[in-house]
């Protein structure tokens, strides 16, 4: 599967790497939850710290 990012995207997966402080990231399809509700649906980057959060890519 080939994953494309924005320009802006880039930018904003830098400015949440360095507010979280984590290394690396994995981008992949997947959704965001608020209980049952699907909120987001789409490209997410998240670390493998359970501390750190999820940046929905839109």
């Amino acid at each position: 599967m080939k994953l494309v990012l924005t320009a802006e995207q880039i930018k904003s997966l830098s400015e949440f790497a360095e507010s979280e402080g984590q290394s690396e990231y994995v981008i992949q399809h997947g959704d965001i939850y608020d209980g049952d509700d699907v909120i987001y649906s789409g490209l997410i980057a998240y670390s493998g710290s359970e501390e750190h959060g999820v940046l929905q890519l839109d």
